[in-house]
């Protein structure tokens, strides 16, 4: 056994790139930078945002290599190495050794869901023919089987294993372990959304799918808890509270690699079957993007507006990567759709907006009017750029009502503001722009506040794909079934 590992502040765990080949190693050296640039204290390769379980042998032994000679004299390498095949978990964590890992992260059996002796004797086996310290690594959610605190008291005795990484985000396990556990044992936290409260309960570090994103705020995070400033702490747990909820449940490496391309990191995407658009929705790929804008970690650049003879240059849009072009070149009639939510306060957003002088006026002109077979619009009042709202439905009670003109027509309002303050839309169009937005609520809706955040994330995200030509005809064939209107229901 070598000299022993101790774990301290933030690792990421780090997603994998590919290419045709394999491992892209141009692109994983590069992010490697990246972390260690931006304060993670190791790395983590081949775990579960790894996607290692789609990864051949010897990619998992090349990923583990390049981790190794890339992090070599900045940090440790704690290398991914579980298998479901006990004699495989063997053969990758001597690999690991001799590429120079520092220690193994190895992942209780999954799928087969053994028993509890089953997986003490498939540890047993790991750290007695391993040359490097074990953390033993339990993921409940995933293997199908959770590793209990009386199964860890065991594993601790084994020579070899020094520690645990708890991604369960079962606190009560957590806490029991972290209580009975010696000085000497080493937890750290690897469930994102629980963080904080699990380190403010004494896990020696972090290994996190969203330290790829920002390891330096869990650094600040762990310096905040030292020194006993609580208030702190919460307030950054609080900041990456929605971005660490879409990446935990929502694709994991897949929402990663994401939101890194967003970021201008380019890591490429996911092996099949995962697919952006599914399990990470095209509102989760918005969402993602606008938290990552909350968090000044998508690029700002110029972006040229043109109006015939006109040009306007916006100079802090936010670009994201990948889906900002670098000029809107006609603003006469854009449109844009988005659908977010779900259940009977799931919102669903056409809109269009364009320069005056344009088609867009006859929504001005119209509104306001009762037609048959139309639904009645209003224009806002005290909103700029001049917007006017029209309900999707026919309205068919009080409550109802309430929701459309009072919260829903709010949401609109606060997301067109919130659209001017992100510069998505610049002062400078304020004043020729109409947006004219067609907004569902279901008459069945009964939380005003999900239909108010609904809402207001739907008009958000379609202004976005309007100004940003996101919705060709051929997006729009291609998204169909998912772009359909959420309910079957003839007003």
């Amino acid at each position: 056994m070598s000299e022993k590992f101790r774990f301290k502040g933030v690792y990421p765990a780090l997603i994998t790139p590919f290419n045709e080949d394999g491992v892209d190693e141009e692109k994983y050296r590069g992010l490697i930078d990246y972390v260690i640039k931006s304060g993670a204290t190791g790395i983590v390769p081949c775990g579960t945002t790894g996607e290692f379980t789609s990864m051949r042998f010897d990619e998992k032994a090349e990923a583990i290599r390049i981790a190794c000679e890339a992090a070599k004299g900045k940090v440790p390498v704690i290398a991914g190495t579980g298998a479901a095949y006990t004699g495989d978990a063997i053969k990758l964590t001597r690999r690991a050794v001799e590429f120079g890992a520092d220690a193994a992260l190895v992942v209780s059996p999954y799928f087969l869901k053994p028993s509890n002796k089953e997986i003490f004797e498939h540890f047993e086996k790991v750290a007695n023919n391993s040359d490097i310290p074990i953390f033993v690594y339990n993921i409940p959610q995933v293997t199908g089987v959770p590793i209990h605190w009386t199964v860890i008291d065991g594993l601790r005795e084994i020579d070899g294993i020094i520690g645990l990484k708890d991604s369960s985000g079962d606190l009560v396990n957590l806490t029991t372990v972290l209580v009975r556990k010696p000085e000497d044992f080493q937890v750290v936290v690897g469930h994102d959304e629980v963080a904080l409260p699990a380190l403010a309960s004494g896990c020696d570090g972090a290994i996190l799918a969203s330290a790829n994103i920002f390891p330096n705020r869990y650094l600040k995070m762990q310096s905040a808890l030292a020194s006993g400033d609580l208030k702190e702490a919460l307030l950054i747990q609080r900041s990456i509270q929605k971005t660490v909820r879409i990446i935990v449940n929502k694709g994991g490496g897949l929402a990663v690699k994401t939101a890194l391309n967003m970021m201008g990191i380019p890591v490429g995407s996911a092996r099949g079957p995962l697919l952006e658009g599914d399990l990470l929705s095209y509102e989760d790929i918005d969402e993602l993007r606008t938290c990552l804008e909350d968090l000044q970690l998508i690029p700002r650049g110029s972006v040229t507006f043109r109006m015939g003879d006109k040009t306007i240059v916006a100079e802090g849009y936010p670009k994201a990567v990948g889906l900002v072009p670098d000029a809107v070149d006609d603003l006469t009639l854009l449109h844009g759709e988005a659908l977010t939510g779900g259940g009977y306060e799931v919102a669903h957003v056409d809109l269009i907006m364009g320069i005056r002088g344009g088609p867009i006026d006859s929504a001005l002109e119209l509104a306001g009017q009762i037609r048959e077979g139309y639904h009645s619009s209003n224009i806002i009042n005290d909103l700029e750029p001049e917007t006017v709202f029209a309900p999707t439905v026919t309205i068919t009670h009080e409550n109802h009502r309430r929701l459309v003109y009072d919260i829903a027509q709010k949401a609109v309002i606060d997301a067109v503001r919130r659209t001017i303050t992100d510069g998505v839309i610049p002062d400078e169009l304020v004043p020729d722009l109409v947006i004219a937005a067609n907004v569902f609520v279901h008459p069945s809706a009964v939380n005003a506040r999900r239909v108010h955040i609904n809402n207001f994330r739907a008009v958000r995200h379609a202004i976005r794909r309007a100004i940003e030509g996101r919705q060709p005809t051929s997006e729009i064939v291609a998204r169909k079934e998912s772009a359909r209107h959420p309910f079957a229901y003839n007003p």
